[in-house]
């Protein structure tokens, strides 16, 4: 059977394309599998502009550094305007083209690099088929709510490895920027980092809370980054959300999404966005709502926090808190009158704690509720094993008496409660260990724990 014209072209156009130089990420995939058959299928998720594809070219070159021939590398985008209309077969008809031109890449094994794979009709079945029955090691990537942990869930069966992919880590944001990093170690020993680097890292840690971390808007300029940022969030919306959802329409789906980025770290329900949107004159309904949030969840737009609970049942009554997936995308959004450095102080560190939990049980952040006092920002710890072993506090500044004993008594109180020793706060600016009788609390700048190994700074 002829394949569709210009398949041949396009084929040989990737197998002869010139992989970008990249600015390496820190790893989600650990190694690949050598091709074979059964491999499971690393499927690599995460919101729209993250850095999904150039993650992949990082994987392509640390093959052919490694020794693994150009032709048994096949990288091919899926969303590429020219296979527009597409056949129904477009799947079958691509790889068939890339057997027929590298034969012996059939025979001896090949790396499947797919972008944009669910802009095809068929692609579930189409992915493990190839990941069954040829000898081949599989990664693909998409940004639709198609790829959503759900999805996967239910079309691959066990048969995957999804691999999230998160906006720039702090230290990764400081590799974009050419701005010197402490060496292994050297962030705990007192004094051992030098002032001009310290003011250098807290500087770059204030501008990381406003740019943010999505790779693409980091050379551009201030108005230019935030007219970016909002564009990533129409095109999420336009893609993700309201493409697949009977009941909702861009404008609405729209204002769903300004409120959630906008209220970032604060307790988040259906009800409170459900009369927000009638208050402004939005007639809609709370299913019509409560899909709107799925769907802005299974984007990877936002997240939502769990409080922690050693049930087996989720806490109907619990309300959670919603998270931006990227504090400069939520200052880019926000009003001037809802510009909270503490905020999005907050919401950076959930990132950064979302991306060290990668790999863990099921919740094993949540926040936590202590009976009579405030909710602590987060809880670090086996939830399924009722094993809590850090609780953190959040603030941007500790400096009035008043925050400070806020802060302080909240942790005081859950440590006290679930029987912990240790305790941290994550500040701007302030270092200190705090005299307590519940235990040890340490209060440290979040530039320098976001820098901490996992193992140096408790998570």
């Amino acid at each position: 059977m002829e394949t569709t014209p210009g398949y041949g072209a396009l084929v040989r156009e990737s197998l002869e394309f010139p992989f970008p130089k990249v600015r390496p990420r820190q790893g989600i995939i650990s190694s690949l599998p050598e091709p074979a058959l059964f491999n499971l299928v690393h499927i690599i998720t995460g919101v729209r502009r993250s850095g999904k594809t150039f993650y992949e070219f990082q994987l392509i070159h640390r093959l052919l550094a490694a020794g693994v021939p150009r032709d048994r590398i096949f990288y091919f985008n899926f969303a590429d305007d020219r296979l527009k209309p597409a056949s129904t077969t477009l799947l079958n008809d691509v790889l068939d083209e890339y057997w027929r031109q590298v034969p012996e890449a059939r025979k001896e094994g090949a790396y499947l690099f797919l972008d944009e794979v669910q802009e095809s009709d068929g692609w579930q079945g189409f992915c493990q088929r190839v990941a069954e029955h040829e000898k081949v090691t599989l990664v693909i990537t998409g940004s639709s709510s198609k790829l959503s942990s759900d999805q996967i869930a239910s079309t691959f069966r066990g048969r995957s490895l999804e691999c999230h992919m998160l906006p720039l880590s702090f230290a990764e944001y400081c590799r974009f920027h050419s701005i010197e990093l402490p060496e292994d170690g050297q962030l705990e020993d007192a004094g051992s980092v030098s002032p001009q680097m310290k003011t250098s890292l807290e500087s770059a840690y204030d501008r990381y809370l406003i740019e943010g971390g999505f790779p693409g808007v980091q050379a551009l300029d201030a108005p230019t980054r935030t007219l970016m940022l909002q564009s990533y969030v129409r095109d999420v919306i336009a893609r993700d959300v309201v493409e697949r959802s009977t009941r909702l329409d861009v404008t609405i789906a729209t204002q769903m999404a300004l409120f959630a980025l906008r209220d970032t770290a604060c307790d988040f329900s259906v009800n409170r966005l459900l009369d927000m949107l009638r208050r402004v004159g939005y007639h809609t309904s709370w299913d019509t709502v409560n899909e709107g949030v799925h769907l802005l969840e299974q984007s990877y737009l936002i997240s939502m926090l769990k409080e922690y609970s050693v049930a087996l049942a989720e806490k109907t009554t619990a309300i959670p808190k919603v998270y931006a997936c990227d504090q400069g995308m939520a200052y880019a959004v926000s009003r001037a009158s809802q510009q909270d450095v503490g905020k999005r102080l907050e919401t950076a560190i959930y990132v950064e704690l979302m991306r060290r939990a990668r790999g863990t049980r099921p919740d094993v952040v949540t926040s936590y509720t202590a009976p009579t006092t405030e909710k602590v920002d987060f809880l670090v710890g086996d939830s399924l094993a009722a094993e809590p072993y850090l609780p953190i506090q959040v603030t941007a500044d500790m400096s009035r008496p008043k925050t400070r004993k806020r802060e302080v008594s909240s942790l005081e109180r859950a440590m006290n409660i679930a029987h912990l020793k240790d305790g941290l706060i994550i500040t701007l600016r302030e270092e200190a260990e705090i005299p307590s009788d519940a235990g040890h609390i340490r209060a440290i700048p979040a530039w320098k724990w976001s820098l901490m190994k996992a193992d140096d700074s408790v998570f």
